[in-house]
């Protein structure tokens, strides 16, 4: 129940606080750092025992989720401009809900049937796609940085 209220807690908040501190530090640098955070509790998750570090590395993914969902849409109107927010946004979120959404259970729940439930490889893929995609976030270029 506490690493469920700590994740929940830090979605919701997240949506806040990550709009707030992306105004003011950049889009890109709140996104990226939320991304590799939750990428290390992914690889942390494993190593460490007890309800209450549980609570913190859930916590920390819970804000990044909810991070992705409040910053990625200005990030991608800088990236692509306005004029092809609609397109690009689209194709983004619903690769996001169905790529991700319908592949993300089915390979977690195979890890879990050949590996006799053992969570270790889940946590480890999961920070995989998280660490890579926080270091592609920090590279994107924004629209105005290679005008001419």
């Amino acid at each position: 129940m506490l690493i469920l209220t700590a994740f929940n807690l830090t979605n919701g908040l997240s949506r806040f606080l990550s709009g707030y501190f992306s105004n003011m530090m950049g889009r890109k640098q709140v996104l990226g750092a939320t991304l590799l955070l939750a990428g290390l509790a992914y690889f942390l998750f494993p190593y460490l025992t007890g309800h209450l570090i549980w609570a913190v590395l859930a916590a920390v993914i819970g804000f990044s989720f909810e991070t992705l969902h409040s910053v990625s849409p200005p990030m991608v109107s800088d990236c692509f401009g306005i004029e092809n927010f609609g397109s690009v946004f689209g194709m983004v979120f619903t690769a996001f809900g169905f790529v991700s959404g319908a592949l993300g259970p089915w390979l977690s729940g195979f890890l879990l049937d050949i590996t006799r439930e053992n969570f270790s490889l889940v946590f480890f893929y999961l920070g995989v796609l998280l660490v890579p995609s926080a270091l592609l976030v920090l590279i994107a270029s924004s629209r105005t940085e290679y005008r001419f």
